[in-house]
């Protein structure tokens, strides 16, 4: 082959110097929007963080005081507080669009598949209000989720106030996601990779570099803002290699946990709905009172719980604290999810990943005292291998675990644990802690688009299928047709031979006066398009769409004229859950 060749395109140095062009002019002024993103991300969320700890620190410590000084018990604050909030966070919500009423994360995953990254403002601003005084009532839910909608809520403001393209839209909220999470990390790296494999859930190389434009402007901005990172995490190292095999098992235990946090989170607002006797406006002040009581006897469990999360990563707590503190707050996540309260659930998943983490850390030293096991060391791993099998995100969990230790070697062993955990959580199922409702909203997940390509035709399509013969009168299909309420059948010959199609519009094309005496074989359609059942039916479904037809006639591979079955549309939407099946045997 002639490497010389027109075959191969030549760089064009003139580019270089070529007169500035509109459409260049365009993309420097998304590359701005991006950075303005990340800037103004930056500065709302660690307002929103402000707001957060000053609410708590007035209703758990000064409240508290106050009756104390008066006279009055303290420990009444952590009740009556939370109930306070419940009320106002009631309002709030009523006053959402119901359109928008989801978690943080799955809203923006919805505004991007489903709205063209068109969020509305005030929506961003009434869930936010909603997620301050969830956190600032110490309700157990997340940071991370709404601070994620305020900056994806900023770059959809600012797409939508400069006309633009949608697909640039939409990089603005993807970009205003990752700027989120590297402002509350400082983790850049980690926010890039959060946007990829959560809010946008594919790769794209345009993104991720736009992303991580967005998250880089953030996080140089937020260390001038707050300075360190939030867990500044010992530097651990593995130092047996006995101890692979333990790490290894840390994330296989992992993976049951997620997905019972998952349950407890979507599992207490189906039983929540569940109480028609109570008004939908006093449920979260009554789940104030819940959580607050469970808050008086494990204090730890109120809020986003960070300094627990810090002492549970330098191993500072004890292995009964460290159980008490994961079934109390398995039980205040129900409590809080349950009754109403909005949140996030990316904070929730670190804290029972770091106290799980701790507690098996704790049992392999007593198990093997001579691996040197730091239970320490294990709840860094565990809380990454949490966040990889409840968002099965394996990469984020790593950037974050890489970017807050800055070392390495428990790099290593968290990326076996995350691997496990993400692997064996997708097993049991298929959908993460921000996917589990999208099916509901018609969003189509990459893998299910995948699994398109692996089921075929043959698996979907109805075996039992009603037909049409060349000798009966269109009277009779119509007939028919009221009989099965269907709008089509193939039509077969005397011999039983697949000769063509009849539809409701080719009874309708016949003329009114001659319509009920004409035989099908005269109005039925002869080209037929035909699928085979080793056909996938992602090649069944593009056929429907070129050609305009709601079913396929399926034939037999070696005679086209044998009809074996019929494909429609629905039963292709029938074969979704087929695919979640699928997903589990992955």
């Amino acid at each position: 082959m002639d490497l010389r060749s027109n075959s191969f395109p030549r760089p064009d140095w003139r580019q270089l110097i070529a007169p500035v062009r509109f459409s260049d002019l365009s993309v420097l002024i998304l590359l701005a929007l991006v950075m303005l993103t990340g800037g103004l991300t930056a500065f709302a969320v660690r307002l929103f963080e402000w707001l957060v700890d000053r609410l708590f620190t007035l209703g758990y410590a000064q409240i508290p005081e106050w009756l104390g000084a008066a006279g009055l018990p303290g420990w009444s604050a952590f009740l009556f507080f939370p109930a306070l909030l419940g009320l106002l966070h009631a309002g709030v919500r009523r006053l959402t669009p119901r359109a928008d009423r989801h978690h943080a994360i799955p809203l923006v995953i919805l505004t991007l598949a489903r709205r063209d990254g068109r969020l509305r403002p005030l929506s961003t601003l009434l869930k936010t209000a909603a997620s301050i005084l969830t956190l600032g009532a110490g309700g157990s839910l997340g940071r991370e989720g709404p601070v994620v909608l305020l900056g994806s809520g900023i770059g959809s403001a600012l797409g939508q106030a400069v006309p633009m393209r949608a697909q640039w839209r939409r990089a603005l909220v993807v970009a205003g996601a990752a700027a989120a999470i590297a402002t509350a990390f400082q983790a850049p790296i980690a926010g890039t990779f959060f946007a990829m494999e959560i809010v946008l859930i594919q790769f794209s190389s345009r993104a991720f570099a736009l992303a991580a434009l967005g998250a880089t402007v953030a996080a140089v901005l937020s260390r001038y803002l707050s300075g360190g990172p939030p867990f500044p995490i010992p530097a651990y190292s593995v130092e047996d290699p006995w101890q692979i095999p333990l790490f290894l098992g840390l994330g296989l235990v992992i993976a049951p946990l997620s997905r019972l946090y998952i349950a407890a989170i979507y599992g207490s607002e189906e039983a929540g709905h569940r109480l028609p006797r109570i008004p939908q406006s006093l449920k979260p002040a009554l789940g104030g009172i819940l959580f607050g009581l469970v808050g008086l006897l494990l204090p730890q469990t109120l809020g986003a719980g960070l300094d627990t999360i810090q002492e549970a990563l330098e191993g500072r707590l004890p292995l009964l604290m460290l159980a008490a503190l994961l079934g109390g707050k398995l039980v205040a996540i129900a409590l809080t999810s349950g009754s109403g309260w909005t949140g996030g659930t990316f904070t929730p998943a670190m804290f029972l990943g770091a106290m799980a983490g701790g507690v098996y850390g704790h049992l392999a030293a007593r198990a093997a005292p001579g691996l040197g096991a730091q239970p320490g060391a294990y709840a860094v791993v565990g809380m990454a291998a949490m966040i990889a099998g409840a968002t099965q995100a394996p990469l984020t969990a790593l950037a974050l675990i890489f970017e807050i230790t800055r070392d390495y070697r428990i790099a290593l062993p968290a990326m076996l644990a995350c691997g496990a955990a993400a692997v064996l959580s997708q097993r049991i199922n298929p959908y993460s802690v921000d996917t589990l409702h999208l099916p509901e909203q018609g969003v189509l997940l990459p893998w299910q688009v995948q699994d398109l390509r692996d089921v075929r035709v043959g698996e979907a399509m109805a075996q039992q299928v009603q037909v049409a013969r060349t000798s009966m009168s269109l009277r009779e299909v119509i007939a028919l047709m009221r009989e099965t309420r269907h709008g089509g059948y193939p039509v077969l010959d005397e011999e039983g031979r697949l000769a063509g199609i009849i539809t409701l519009k080719d009874v309708r094309d016949v003329p009114l006066e001659r319509r009920l005496a004409t035989p099908v074989s005269e109005a039925m359609t002869r080209s037929l398009i035909t699928v085979t059942p080793d056909q996938t039916i992602a090649e069944a479904a593009l056929l429907m769409v070129q050609h305009g037809v709601g079913r396929l006639p399926v034939v037999a591979p070696d005679d086209p004229t044998r009809l074996v079955g019929v494909l429609s549309r629905t039963d292709i939407l029938r074969a979704y859950p087929t695919l979640a099946h699928a997903g589990e045997d992955a």
